[in-house]
């Protein structure tokens, strides 16, 4: 049970200090300007971590790509299908920013409204709608409540009395302090299922903060009868695998020369090569959406049609939002961190800018627990001392103290619910007890032995931790599937080995690992392949740190060397190897927090 908050200060004053958040999106205290295509000032909508704010720029590419691409039209240039005015009517789809004061107003569903969100909307009179007033295509209104932090998109859209009530085919409400997704199989006011306006370009991103920080939304002729994530819906009959699913997520090429384009220009495309598009509609090849301003410069989006659909890949990113691994800035990157017992002091170094952090929070015999507790994006400084879980939230510097287990269990944190928190929840003499964050319920589950070692992951890539131990003795993995509650065991590993969790082939899934202390080797079973690899990376003193490192959804073998404080990290992206000092003997590397 959550203590109260008059206990949680004087917890507080004991075990932490300031939190200092380490924020690679620095801008998200800005505060949007209010009306018609206004300025939000750089704030970001969506954790850090959700994918429309992911950095793909190093995701693998899809072994499909060239057929992919070719059905989208490898010879179609690039369209920005938003300006200024087309046909008499403001060219893209409009947003309107509102206060939280806006009155709300009925809507009424005349298409999908079993797949809608209800009402009541803050809609203005004077919403903009996507085409004008007397369009007869897709009619969007996108609306923000800034102080809320809430998005409201309708499709097909109607007012009714003045705007007093709306109509329209089917309407979406997005938390943006949230990753939830819509239902499984559930539309939106876009065909994937996703919200539109974070794929929108903006005026203000251009010139104002001169940065695109997401995904950008485009559109292909024909699609496939699937969607992959974070979509949730498809618009197609056709079953071709040669069609992109809606969600495909596509890349520009590094290898294409954007110098000769205006520096505006330049903007867009550097974002299409760090954060690339989403499909999201059915529509003209190649047609990316953006928000219409009088002040954009026509001939020069046209420019863009110089940019080919042969310059763009498909790349595989993961199936499921990723949870970050000691990801203390919010960048997708592990953070070299280490938490020392005798002062209770977390020390941090950004992956993102190298900035260094101290922050005191804990004290001597306590257990780090790190992980994303509210779903921002970033991770919490938490610990667990005797049945008590005390977390820092970086999302608003709050103290929680949570009562949950006693002080022999074992901590086994992880995101269970698939919501992108982490979740409370302890390993105990074979028993499992986890309290899921998104609807605080209770489960409590017999799986394996006393003397079992827990070791949960995503081992069907559901986007959910599976219950699973790692038996030293025999060397044998039991995994319960979240999935389908299916039993899975395999051998893998020996007598002493210690189990290393990771997507080490950068599948979705957790692959089966194990480090040998004995000789410092890697075991890794790759799920995609099935194949096995053996890396001696280490030695018998060192303390395994797996962590994706360099930031290409690929878990790097890494080790802590306790007598020095030196770090060795082998990036997958590249190869190399990079080596670090930071940390001291008798600091516990938090990467290492759930390694047993």
């Amino acid at each position: 049970m959550r203590k109260t908050f008059g206990i949680a200060l004087l917890l507080c004053a004991l075990v932490c200090g300031s939190v200092t958040r380490i924020d690679s999106n620095s801008r998200t205290e800005a505060v949007p300007d209010l009306g018609i295509g206004a300025s939000l000032h750089g704030k970001r909508v969506f954790p850090a971590n959700n994918p429309w704010n992911q950095d793909i720029s190093r995701a693998p590419v899809d072994m499909n790509s060239d057929t992919l691409i070719g059905s989208m039209g490898a010879g179609t240039g690039l369209h920005p299908d938003f300006g200024t005015v087309y046909a008499g009517a403001p060219n893209g789809i409009p947003y309107v920013v509102v206060a939280g004061t806006q009155p709300r107003v009925q809507i009424g569903f005349t298409a999908y409204g079993n797949q809608s969100d209800p009402g009541p909307y803050p809609v203005p009179t004077n919403a903009p709608i996507e085409g004008g007033p007397n369009a007869t295509g897709d009619r969007h209104v996108l609306i923000i409540d800034r102080d809320n932090w809430k998005l409201y998109e309708m499709y097909r859209s109607f007012p009714v009395g003045g705007g007093t009530s709306w109509n329209a085919d089917s309407g979406a409400v997005f938390d943006l302090n949230s990753n939830a997704l819509r239902p499984e199989g559930w539309t939106s006011a876009d065909a994937a299922g996703l919200p539109i306006f974070p794929g929108l370009v903006r005026y203000d991103e251009v010139f104002e903060q001169h940065e695109i920080r997401h995904a950008l939304r485009f559109t292909a002729a024909a699609t496939r009868r699937a969607y992959v994530y974070p979509a949730r819906h498809f618009a197609s009959s056709n079953t071709s695998q040669s069609l992109p699913p809606m969600g495909l997520r596509v890349r520009l090429k590094a290898a294409v020369n954007i110098n000769g384009y205006s520096p505006a220009m330049q903007v867009v495309l550097t974002a299409m090569k760090k954060y690339g598009l989403i499909l999201a509609d059915n529509g003209s090849n190649w047609y990316i959406s953006g928000s219409p301003d009088s002040r954009w410069n026509d001939d020069e989006l046209h420019t863009l049609s110089g940019i080919r659909g042969s310059d763009f890949e498909v790349v595989q990113t993961p199936s499921h939002l990723l949870m970050p691994q000691s990801d203390f800035d919010g960048d997708g990157r592990t953070d070299v961190s280490v938490f020392r017992p005798s002062s209770g002091n977390w020390y941090t170094q950004a992956s993102s800018n190298g900035a260094l952090n101290a922050q005191p929070f804990g004290a001597a015999g306590d257990k780090p627990v790190p992980g994303d507790y509210d779903g921002d994006g970033f991770t919490d400084f938490a610990v667990f001392r005797d049945g008590t879980w005390f977390i820092l939230q970086s999302s608003d510097g709050a103290l929680r103290a949570d009562s949950f287990g006693t002080g022999g269990d074992v901590a086994a944190a992880a995101d269970y619910d698939g919501d992108g928190k982490t979740d409370l929840a302890v390993f105990r003499q074979g028993w499992w007890y986890v309290r899921q964050s998104s609807d605080n319920g209770f489960r409590a589950t017999l799986f394996g032995l006393a003397t079992d070692v827990p070791a949960s992951g995503d081992f069907d890539g559901d986007g959910k931790a599976d219950i699973s131990v790692f038996r030293a003795s025999s060397g044998a993995w039991y995994i319960r599937q979240s999935s389908d509650n299916a039993l899975r065991t395999q051998v893998f590993g020996a007598s002493g080995d210690v189990p290393v969790v990771g997507d080490y082939d950068g599948d979705g899934k957790s692959d089966l690992t194990v480090f040998r202390n004995a000789t410092g080797t890697w075991y890794v079973f790759q799920s995609q392949s099935g194949t096995l690899r053996a890396l001696a990376f280490g030695t018998q003193a060192d303390r395994p740190v797996p962590g994706d490192y360099d930031g290409d959804f690929k878990t790097d073998i890494a080790v802590f060397r306790p007598s020095d404080g030196r770090w060795y990290v082998l990036n997958s992206y590249s190869n190399t190897l990079s080596v670090q000092l930071f940390g001291t003997s008798g600091d516990v590397p938090v990467p290492s927090a759930y390694v047993p």
